[in-house]
């Protein structure tokens, strides 16, 4: 199940939900208001090469 972030137009917090894939419904509530009015917010990732690599032309290269 993928984890998606959210954002809650009537409270402004921002939160993730685990999304089932077979889910038909993007809807999800609030859990801080209980709002139905969120929205899914584009998420950013990470990849181990972009992140702490050593000088020197990357994994394992000195």
């Amino acid at each position: 199940m993928p984890i998606y972030e959210y954002r809650c137009k009537s409270c402004q917090y921002s939160f993730e939900a685990l999304v089932r894939a077979w889910s038909d419904s993007e809807e999800t509530d609030c859990p801080i208001c209980g709002s139905k009015e969120t929205e899914r917010l584009l998420s950013t990732f990470s990849s181990k090469g972009d992140v702490c690599a050593p000088s020197g032309g990357g994994w394992g290269g000195g």
